[in-house]
């Protein structure tokens, strides 16, 4: 090898290492000092949303795992862009079959899943009647917590009616005092009516 190449190899060889140096002191130094950030490029389908939370414990394991894998801030940053995209996908997907459940409840479908929100949220509490809204994922179930609204308000009692109720006829007595009677009170009670025999 002549000197003049011997030369540009080292000179090559000590550019890389010094740049590998720069890229080693650019990366952030423990895992906490790595930023929850996004790409400045990341952009969300129109009308979606992604926040950070930073109390999930997931960023301090990815945090942790980018500073083990030797990660760019720039890299970690895209990790999280990757998980922005699915959880964006993945309430997309939810917000469309919620859609369709409530299509199945007809034009009123949105008015009757208000109606059951704002009664559970004053029966049973802000936060408590949250939750029990979270858990109504179909048609059915909102069918069936409008039941459980009816069944509430109307204290489980049935409505009142008159069928198959005949009055007690004037001067006679009903199953419940003539059960009372004694023998000889019976004996006198029935000879104020008209007996008739086949």
């Amino acid at each position: 090898m002549k000197e003049t190449e011997f030369a540009d190899h080292y000179n090559q060889m000590a550019a890389k290492l010094a740049a590998e140096d720069v890229k080693n002191l650019s990366r952030p130094q423990t895992a906490a000092d790595y930023k929850l950030d996004l790409p400045a490029d990341f952009k969300a389908p129109d009308g979606a949303q992604f926040k950070i939370d930073e109390a999930n414990p997931l960023w301090e394991q990815g945090r942790a795992w980018a500073q083990k894998n030797g990660l760019t801030q720039e890299a970690f940053s895209e990790a999280i862009a990757l998980v922005a995209g699915d959880r964006i996908g993945t309430e997309q997907q939810v917000a469309t079959a919620r859609a369709a459940e409530i299509a199945k409840l007809g034009p009123a479908g949105p008015a009757r899943v208000t109606a059951v929100e704002t009664f559970f949220k004053a029966y049973l509490g802000p936060a408590e009647g949250q939750m029990f809204m979270s858990r109504l994922f179909t048609a059915a179930d909102v069918q069936m917590a409008e039941k459980i609204v009816g069944k509430i308000t109307s204290q489980g009692g049935a409505s009142f009616t008159n069928r198959g109720r005949e009055p007690t006829p004037a001067g006679r007595v009903s199953d419940e005092a003539y059960a009372r009677y004694t023998p000889a009170e019976k004996l006198a009670y029935a000879r104020q009516f008209k007996q008739e025999f086949s």
